[in-house]
């Protein structure tokens, strides 16, 4: 019997996920499934833009809704992987020893 309700289950989220829905599709607008992917710009440009639009005199609030500090701190995470990333993917010794002549001893005499 539970192998019965396994199948049973398995063939209703076969047939939800092969359905659509269209409340989701209609909030994104034609126009913008059309447009390009968004340019990629470093982080100070963005911080910049967002100075530049607060009213004059207002300093840009960093308190605990902001997200500025988690950027920053994964923009030095992903830094690091870069980085980590640049280095010697494989050493001297395992060169040397993928560039050794393979030979093949011939069994027919």
């Amino acid at each position: 019997m539970p192998l019965r309700s396994t199948l049973a289950f398995c063939a209703a989220a076969l047939v939800a996920g092969c359905s659509t829905f269209p409340q989701l599709d209609a909030v994104v607008s034609d126009e913008a499934w059309a447009s390009d992917y968004p340019a990629l710009v470093p982080a100070e440009t963005l911080r910049a833009r967002a100075a530049a639009r607060a009213p004059s005199g207002a300093a840009m609030p960093l308190d605990a809704a902001s997200p500025a500090p988690e950027i920053d701190a994964r923009a030095a995470r992903l830094k690091a992987r870069a980085a980590g990333l640049r280095g010697e993917v494989i050493g001297e010794a395992d060169k040397d020893r993928l560039n050794q002549k393979v030979e093949i001893e011939d069994d027919e005499g």
